[in-house]
């Protein structure tokens, strides 16, 4: 069996995946004091079967790793480089893997990251217009978010080297792709920056913040709690539900509606922002937890695009596979809808790893 691992909010989420590709999922609440309770947890919900390879999802590896690095003394010692980086995800994300490696001693263990995909990002699309030793002291630029995703969605594609990839998660993301190479992203150095989210504002004017500060006396923890918990969605609307079940309120809630053409709006810009960087566009592909509850938003979305030659299936769109065509064999642009998640994805990229002569 492999398992995909991430740290979450909760706890630990486990994905177990049998060398077929069927899975199943665990959740795993609060703290472990030390690796043979964790062993013990573990072994409890997954069972005792073998574990080929135990696959990590991490946020952010700076430039440090060209790709996915197995769990050795080496990853360790890097790592120790980026604390100064998401001091809420990083630390907590570290001790889980440690006490895994010190748990599942001799078992092969590989960790993905979200942002190596952007290594090779353009200058011209990495750096802020702030004084440059900002850039080189503090590391303030484009790291890029949902690599994988990004990087599974350009391999999708049958044709075409000009690609934007959307991303529905917790966080909306679009990104420019040439051939395999990110040419844009819309999320940069923090969660805030692009298009907004469930609860997170997205782009807005710096002067807002200043703004706050100076004449209504907020404090910048006031600011912070703002735009990541208050803003977004649920700032527009008061409601504190998912995006996939506010959409059922589009039509019915004059502001919902105003949230959802907002929403689309921002992401719209970014898809112009990629398709005039590339200077054309050969296929569009959507992808992440939100799609099939929004192809709805999808479809209005492509919509706005029908004058580059998009033409569409009539919904639902529906494929056996993980991938489903979208668009009409007649459309000049081809249109995707990338069902895979996430531990979908590692496990696939962690096939390398499967043969490993130490049982855990």
């Amino acid at each position: 069996m492999v398992l995909v691992v991430d740290r979450v909010p909760e706890g630990i989420k486990i994905w177990k995946f049998k060398l077929d590709g069927s899975s199943e999922s665990f959740y795993l609440a609060g703290e472990f004091s030390g690796a043979v309770n964790l062993k013990r947890a573990v072994s409890g919900l997954v069972g005792r079967g073998r574990i080929n390879c135990i696959s990590f999802r991490m946020i952010f590896g700076g430039d440090l790793f060209a790709g996915p690095v197995p769990v050795d003394t080496e990853f360790f010692r890097r790592m120790e480089q980026l604390t100064g980086f998401f001091t809420l995800h990083l630390p907590s994300t570290m001790s889980m893997i440690e006490k895994f490696h010190e748990a599942f001693e001799g078992t092969p263990m590989m960790v993905f990251f979200e942002n190596t995909f952007f290594r090779n990002l353009p200058d011209e699309e990495k750096y802020y217009a702030l004084p440059v030793e900002y850039s080189e002291n503090s590391g303030i630029r484009k790291w890029g978010f949902h690599g994988i995703f990004h990087e599974n969605s350009a391999k999708t594609v049958s044709c075409g080297e000009r690609t934007v990839s959307i991303v529905f998660d917790k966080l909306t993301t679009v990104c420019a792709i040439r051939g395999r190479e990110p040419v844009s992203i819309s999320l940069g150095y923090t969660p805030l920056e692009g298009v907004m989210s469930r609860t997170s504002s997205g782009d807005i004017d710096p002067g807002i913040v200043l703004y706050l500060m100076t004449v209504h006396k907020y404090s910048l923890h006031r600011i912070d709690d703002m735009l990541k918990e208050e803003s977004g969605f649920l700032g527009l609307t008061g409601y504190d539900i998912s995006i996939e079940d506010m959409i059922k309120f589009s039509g019915k809630d004059k502001k919902v509606d105003l949230a959802f053409q907002v929403y689309k709006s921002q992401i719209l810009k970014y898809v112009a922002e990629g398709l005039s960087l590339l200077g054309g566009l050969d296929n569009i592909v959507f992808s992440g937890s939100g799609t099939g509850v929004l192809n709805p938003l999808i479809h209005g979305i492509l919509k706005n695009m029908s004058f580059l030659g998009v033409n569409l299936k009539s919904l639902p769109w529906e494929s056996e596979g993980e991938v489903v065509l979208a668009s009409s064999p007649e459309s000049r642009v081809k249109v995707y809808i990338n069902k895979a998640r996430i531990p979908d994805i590692i496990f696939q990229m962690s096939k390398p790893f499967l043969l490993s002569k130490k049982p855990a």
